[in-house]
């Protein structure tokens, strides 16, 4: 049953090019759960390679758990595989919450190569070092187990007005509010600034999680049509003229899901007319250290001479996501309110994990690590737009990050909402459906793919699978005659 063909002309080593192959038919199903594999012994002379390729790739799977080896039996893919048994929940009512449900249940479920989260690799996490830190800090944890301060540990604001010194941005610790993750950040900013019903503004496409938050808290939203250098103006300018919005939400630097950079025009213009017409801008860059072709662009709080801006960011995609540690920039007037929010739902976030990032940030270990992963990412990157040129066919575009985690695809109507997502996870692979960013439905069908957290022969094979099932509903010629509603 199993199929392996070797490329002998690449770079990819033969030994990833078996795991692959083989992660692709486990995937699409032609490999069940508990199918016995060929003997490191049989696969090796099949193939005519050594026995410690066989030895490397079935090594590289049962890692990952694809694979299950026992002595005296052999080895077996293993039973927790489960990608034909996945029924997803996005489909005919695809919503931001949906699709996020989706997004965390495909990342645990072992059978699928997903290109859905943007998140970083847990195999380039500093678990060791930062573990470290922990262990420096057990003399004094009896007192950061206690209830720490509601705005976040002194010693990690501190830490974090340093860091944002550095891009240009100037603040004080008593600015500082640490959260719970980026995404707590911007759920108490829109709840500090608007109440049940007011309308904010939000790019068009945007991270689907402030979307989900817009809906949780009743609010109106306005979509602002977003351009490869940044939002709309004239759009922008009508609705901040006409509709006096409580807040304008933007990612600027290395955009949540498309991967674009706002121009140094599109900035200042930005500004100037969050000037004019009053508004404030919230300003996410969480993304923003994940720079690969140069040095990030600044952000717009480094040009905000007037306090328009409310900036957060945090620490889960350039450092590891189960810190659960952002923050927020808080201007004088909105602090009350936003400490009385924070003190409404979770009181304060651990103090132990806090004290120990405040100590990595210290000692520059943020520094090194970006100076380990971002040739990582950049080459993933890399792999991810030369697939896309390689596989694609043309009349599918995508975007050309400049940093970040994302690439944003545009391809005609071949599919009605929700069949090419679910195709996919039935061969195997998952990505995220462009719908769940968007607030108006578009005459072109949207999908985002990330390339943190797969290898670049895991990034080739899903685009690879991708491209075939999109070639093949074009080579139909079938376009859908039925629209599902999109809520």
């Amino acid at each position: 049953m199993l199929d392996v063909s070797l490329n002998r002309h690449t770079s990819q080593a033969l030994y990833r090019q078996i795991a692959e192959q083989i992660k692709t038919q486990i995937g699409n199903g032609r490999l069940p759960a508990n199918t016995r594999l060929p003997t490191v012994r049989q696969l090796a002379q099949e193939l005519g390679v050594t026995r410690l390729t066989i030895q490397n790739a079935y090594g590289e799977l049962q890692a990952d758990g694809w694979i299950e080896a026992t002595v005296g039996r052999g080895t077996f893919v293993s039973p927790a595989v489960q990608p034909m048994s996945l029924q997803p929940t996005i489909g005919q009512f695809l919503t931001p919450d949906s699709a996020l449900s989706d997004m965390l249940e495909i990342n645990h479920i072992i059978g699928v190569r997903s290109m859905a989260m943007a998140h970083p690799d847990p195999t380039l996490y500093p678990t060791d070092e930062f573990y470290d830190y922990l262990n420096r800090l057990r003399p004094i944890a009896a007192q950061l187990f206690n209830y720490g301060p509601i705005q976040g540990d002194a010693e990690l604001r501190v830490e974090v007005a340093k860091l944002v010194q550095e891009a240009g941005i100037t603040a004080v610790p008593e600015q500082i509010l640490i959260t719970a993750g980026a995404m707590q950040a911007i759920s108490l900013v829109a709840q500090a600034l608007a109440q049940p019903g007011d309308l904010v503004l939000v790019e068009q496409p945007t991270f689907l999680g402030t979307l989900n938050i817009i809906k949780a808290q009743h609010l109106r939203s306005q979509a602002i049509p977003l351009h490869p250098d940044g939002p709309d103006l004239e759009a922008l300018e009508q609705a901040m003229r006409e509709q006096r919005p409580r807040f304008f939400y933007t990612i600027p630097n290395f955009h949540n899901p498309t991967g674009y950079c706002a121009s140094p025009e599109k900035r200042a213009a930005l500004l100037a007319l969050a000037r004019q017409y009053d508004c404030l801008i919230v300003e996410d860059n969480i993304y923003g250290n994940l720079a690969y072709d140069g040095p990030p662009p600044p952000p717009l709080k480094a040009q905000d001479g007037d306090g328009r801006v409310i900036y957060m960011s945090g620490f889960t995609k350039d450092i590891m996501p189960g810190l659960r540690i952002g923050y927020a920039i808080v201007p004088p007037h909105l602090r009350t309110r936003l400490l009385t929010l924070r003190r409404s739902t979770d009181m304060c976030s651990p103090e132990l994990t806090q004290r120990a990032l405040a100590h990595f940030l210290r000692d520059g270990g943020l520094k090194r690590h970006l100076r380990r992963v971002l040739p990582v990412y950049k080459e993933r990157r890399d792999t991810l737009l030369t697939a896309l040129q390689t596989f694609m066919p043309a009349p599918v575009t995508w975007s050309q990050p400049g940093g970040g985690f994302s690439s944003w695809l545009r391809l005609p109507r071949y599919f009605a909402p929700g069949e090419l997502y679910r195709l996919a996870l039935q061969n195997g692979f998952a990505f995220t459906p462009g719908e769940a960013y968007l607030m108006d439905a578009l005459d072109a069908e949207h999908l985002r793919l990330c390339f943190g957290n797969q290898s670049t022969a895991g990034i080739r094979a899903g685009v690879q699978l991708l491209s075939e099932l999109i070639r093949q509903r074009m080579q139909a010629g079938s376009r859908p005659s039925t629209w599902l509603p999109i809520v």
